[in-house]
């Protein structure tokens, strides 16, 4: 038998242990549990048009709902000190109007993504690396309900229209915005209910923050002050959740204050407190009786065009919407900042070529030569850190592609 022709790359040892991402939870304890799945079965399950009219309703209605929870802990748990009372109270809160067992993943700084693929199989990503959580659901049943609860607060249809939809919670958390996205059971392959929620601190992360945790370093946040007071366009690639958009956000407040800027998102993502010339627009689907319409990125990118902007930026750029990066915002002297899913630098550019060619059919070669109409940086990043930093430096007429000048490149350990 012939033997195979090729160089180890690797030691060989499979990394096939999952780190768990350790949590100190309020439903941790058997003994309160017990009470509390006693109090949630009497007064949660039994009265489910109550809980309804509570989570749609007014403030008066969560008030009753909440004081007949407190009223059945005092009658059925006498015993109970004031401080478990509360702690009961508080559980019961979380499960019919919150985030209940992810609540700790909720509040945690270092988590910024949180997937739940069962009632017991729940994900996180933390500081860039992937755990398995150490909370679960109490049963199938506690999910599905708590699920459905999450799509009616947050007004996403449960009918097989809406197998896949999202939304912003922008309210619900004190130190985070949430980007959740749902799958219902019909469209997944283990017919399972699956939710991934994406947290976006609602005050940016500190450059200083940034620095401790490797992300980048004073060196690093000199360049970008220079490029972007000297007017390049940046386009940042990674993977999900590399920390692209974290970037991105703290350096719209770097823009001038002088220059208008047009946000385009799906989700509300990149914000700024400070800037005074931004305007910010995610997409949205409207459904009236049997029509739907959607209002898109490459919609309101359309519109910005006719208004004064000096900047574009696209949230994430996934299609169509990137060829107003290479024939409108560009070529009128606009700016351009936004984040792709690549693996280097470099072939960023190929995949910004390839989205814009969903609705054009301009040759790859005449698309990446248009992005030489403006000084250009392309980053790469992983794991909550800066891995590249390439300039565009012009376009090899005889090769028919682009030159790349390399600012950056992280050493391999």
């Amino acid at each position: 038998m012939s033997k195979l022709n090729y160089k180890k790359k690797t030691d060989g040892n499979l990394n096939l242990v999952s780190k768990v991402y350790k949590t100190d939870s309020i439903f941790s304890q058997k003994d309160v549990n017990d009470m509390f799945l006693q109090l949630k079965a009497n007064v949660c399950d039994l009265n489910p048009a109550l809980v309804i009219k509570s989570i749609t309703g007014t403030e008066q209605d969560f008030i009753m709902l909440m004081n007949r929870a407190k009223d059945y802990i005092e009658r059925s748990f006498p015993m109970a000190d004031m401080e478990l009372r509360k702690q009961l109270l508080e559980m019961f809160r979380q499960c019919v109007f919150g985030y209940y067992v992810l609540t700790p993943l909720i509040v945690a700084k270092d988590v910024s993504d949180i997937k739940v693929l069962d009632y017991d199989h729940i994900v996180v990503k933390a500081n860039g690396e992937r755990y398995v959580a150490d909370v679960k659901f109490f049963s199938e049943e506690d999910y599905k309900t708590w699920y459905e609860r999450i799509l009616r607060i947050h007004k996403l249809g449960k009918s097989e229209e809406y197998a896949l939809g999202h939304c912003t919670d922008r309210k619900g958390v004190d130190a985070f915005y949430l980007r959740i996205d749902v799958q219902l059971a019909c469209i997944t392959s283990t017919e399972k209910n699956n939710i991934h929620i994406r947290k976006m601190p609602k005050e940016k992360l500190s450059w200083e923050y940034l620095k401790e945790n490797r992300m980048l370093d004073d060196e690093m946040i000199d360049y970008l002050k220079d490029r972007i007071m000297a007017g390049y366009g940046f386009l940042i690639s990674g993977r999900g959740g590399s920390g692209k958009s974290t970037l991105l956000n703290n350096m719209l407040d770097l823009i001038p204050f002088n220059q208008s800027i047009l946000v385009s998102q799906e989700s509300d993502e990149l914000y700024s407190n400070e800037h005074p010339q931004i305007q910010f627009e995610h997409t949205m689907t409207v459904r009236k009786n049997d029509v739907v319409t959607d209002f898109s990125l490459e919609d309101e990118l359309r519109l910005g065009l006719l208004q004064d902007i000096d900047n574009f930026v696209i949230g994430e750029i996934k299609g169509g919407e990137a060829l107003h990066v290479f024939t409108t915002a560009m070529s009128t002297g606009a700016r351009f900042f936004g984040t792709i899913h690549s693996n280097d630098a470099r072939s960023s550019v190929t995949r910004l070529a390839q989205c814009a060619r969903y609705v054009s059919d301009y040759p790859m070669e005449t698309l990446e030569e248009m992005l030489t109409c403006m000084p250009f940086v392309l980053i790469h990043m992983s794991h909550f850190s800066i891995d590249e930093i390439v300039e565009i430096d012009g376009w090899d007429d005889k090769e028919k592609r682009l030159k790349f000048h390399t600012v950056y490149l992280k050493e391999v350990a």
